[in-house]
């Protein structure tokens, strides 16, 4: 590479295309490597297969104008410089997975022979740039993909003031604090994953940071709907008392922790939890860091668990196709958190395209969705998902 430093931290910096098909080879071979790996996971109430080639298939087709929609009112630094880094929807699992979506979309046009290599590279340019510059924004280690940050295969989005105001808010991991947010955080992770059809868009870790004795910290975000996004949660999302949290633990040394390349973190050893030393949960509604007690982190466990209760009901009595357009615009949305802090939330369609909503009855069929899939993210003759782009 020409100038690997610039590229990876000077959003002023005009890459090649030499350069841009070297990022995208380089996220394509990360998340092939995830994928073949650790992704393998069933849906008793989504097909899981289905909605994810009709949702990055939309992605292909509606992100381009969203991005340019966004870009009218402010840039991607300037959004970045206007909220908490951590505990919202525009989370580094938002952010990674805006990409890979995207090319992954345009990898599935090509195998259905409707698109070529050579299409579409203006589109193309702009959801990169759009990726590179905020997460050039986001991120403090000088990286754009996790498995170049130092350590390997971690994430770091907060500031030094903002870990200090962390640190100085935890509390001594006793039986009692360990015992109740290894029960919330456990109600709230499968609740979160409902809410998002079975996908963990909503889940993101970063970390880990490392502290001068040793020890480090790791963050796990998750957020429920508080916004009014998801149509399916209305009347429930309005039962719970918080809807952003970050969930902070101090561990020692021993335990080692591996950040994927769209932010999904692997302990060893894996039930990491009896090794924490400090811990809390905070809220990030109304965007300020507040630490919550005990009384308040009961009441959440208790308001998340009723919610998860009466979103399964309410789902398991849906329709399967409605179910399938839910998940598809779930996965869709990644921009809605990005649009409503720019304030042209309502400029944008964000109803998903008449032919991805008609192409359900083709992609539930289990063995094309299937073939497609592993075409796509696991091919057999190349070690990268995505093809250069510009021909």
């Amino acid at each position: 590479m020409s100038d690997l430093k610039a590229l990876h931290t000077d959003a002023s910096y005009e890459p090649t295309l030499d350069e841009w098909n070297h990022l995208v080879h380089e996220g394509g071979a990360a998340y092939k490597s995830e994928l073949t790996s650790r992704t393998v996971f069933e849906s008793e109430l989504f097909g899981m297969n289905t909605y994810i080639l009709m949702s990055m298939m939309e992605d292909y087709l509606r992100v381009p104008d969203r991005i340019r929609t966004i870009l009218s009112h402010a840039t991607p630094a300037e959004l970045v410089r206007r909220a908490l880094p951590i505990g919202n929807k525009r989370s580094f699992i938002n952010l990674a997975a805006m990409p890979l979506h995207y090319m992954t979309g345009r990898e599935l046009y090509v195998d259905l022979g409707e698109n070529s290599l050579a299409d579409g590279l203006e589109d193309q340019l702009t959801v990169l740039e759009f990726w590179r510059e905020a997460t050039i924004a986001m991120r403090t280690d000088g990286v754009l993909y996790n498995m170049d940050a130092d350590p390997p295969n971690s994430s770091h989005v907060v500031s030094d003031e903002l870990l200090v105001e962390i640190r100085g808010h935890l509390l001594p991991a006793d039986d009692e604090h360990k015992s109740a947010i290894r029960k919330f955080g456990a109600r709230l992770t499968a609740y979160a994953f409902l809410e998002n059809c079975d996908a963990r868009t909503a889940v993101c870790d970063t970390g880990p940071y490392q502290l001068e004795d040793g020890s480090f910290l790791a963050l796990r975000e998750t957020c429920a709907d508080g916004d009014g996004d998801f149509p399916w949660l209305d009347g429930i999302r309005e039962t719970l008392p918080f809807h952003h949290f970050v969930i902070a633990h101090r561990l020692p040394a021993s335990v080692k922790m591996d950040n994927n390349v769209w932010g999904t973190a692997w302990f060893t050893p894996s039930d990491y939890q009896a090794d924490i030393i400090e811990t809390r949960v905070f809220t990030t509604d109304g965007g300020v860091l507040r630490p919550l007690d005990l009384a308040e982190l009961a009441e959440a466990t208790a308001a998340i668990r009723k919610a998860h209760r009466a979103l399964y009901q309410r789902l398991a009595e849906t329709d399967p196709q409605v179910r399938n357009l839910y998940a598809t615009s779930m996965y869709a949305w990644k921009l809605k958190a990005w649009a409503r802090l720019a304030g042209c939330y309502d400029e944008i369609d964000w109803t998903v395209s008449d032919s991805i909503q008609q192409s359900y009855e083709k992609f539930q069929d289990p063995d094309l969705a299937l073939s497609l899939i592993g075409g796509i993210f696991v091919p057999q003759d190349r070690d990268s998902c995505f093809r250069p782009i510009g021909g």
